[in-house]
């Protein structure tokens, strides 16, 4: 039904018992097939609502450093942000220690809702730690939208990223930002960016919706 068109991203497919009539097959086989197709991203089922066809996951590689902007771009998906919350704040415990800097040294702190194609699809939090001259505005994030590509404008090059993925599930605050709900399996993105000095100067947490993304690493030997 999916691959032959009869059913759009979004909509509800048939009950257990009328695709159990259509292809003349029992209930539990058409259980097992629905749960192998959630578990492989097709469908995606709603609490209370039903199954629905999902949205293609967006496959990412992580063999080089990249922007958001660059590589939602790449990916022939249309990148957007919307800005959150941009201070300048002293730093917490976890955030000095990433940045090897002293606890309560001034940083500044970027909030974004990352969208894909309109959607949003991340929740990002970045930590910088730059030099006292150096300064953000909300306009220049809105206009250029790559925070990267600012840093880089202000004599700030970036050539290394530590990166970590794990699962967490969505708190209330992410969830009402995606328009999820709460506990919904989300995947942080934890990273620390360096200088060609080896300094760390960007700490980031970004939580991408589970159902969304796919990453995806290459190994040699």
């Amino acid at each position: 039904m999916i691959q032959n068109r009869a059913l759009a991203i979004g909509d509800a497919i048939p009950t257990e018992q009328e695709l159990g009539q259509s292809f003349r097959v029992s209930r539990i086989t058409v259980r097992r097939a629905i749960d192998e197709l959630v578990r492989e991203g097709h469908l995606v089922t709603r609490r209370g609502k039903g199954t629905f066809v999902a949205q293609a996951k967006i496959e990412r590689t992580m063999t080089r450093m990249n922007s958001f902007s660059a590589a939602t771009t790449e990916e022939g998906h249309r990148p957007g942000s919307r800005l959150l919350a941009l201070r300048h704040e002293k730093a917490e415990s976890e955030v000095a220690q990433a940045l090897q800097i002293e606890r309560g040294q001034w940083i500044w702190v970027v909030e974004r809702l990352r969208l894909v194609d309109e959607e949003p699809l991340g929740v990002s939090e970045v930590y910088l730690n730059l030099s006292s001259e150096l300064y953000l505005t909300p306009a220049e994030l809105e206009q250029e939208g790559s925070l990267w590509t600012i840093l880089e404008k202000k004599g700030v090059a970036l050539v290394k990223s530590d990166e970590t993925i794990q699962a967490v599930l969505a708190g209330d605050k992410h969830a009402e930002l995606l328009g999820i709900e709460t506990g919904t399996p989300l995947l942080l993105i934890e990273g620390i960016v360096y200088t060609e000095q080896g300094r760390p100067v960007e700490y980031h947490r970004t939580f991408n919706r589970g159902d969304r993304y796919k990453y995806s690493v290459q190994l040699t030997r």
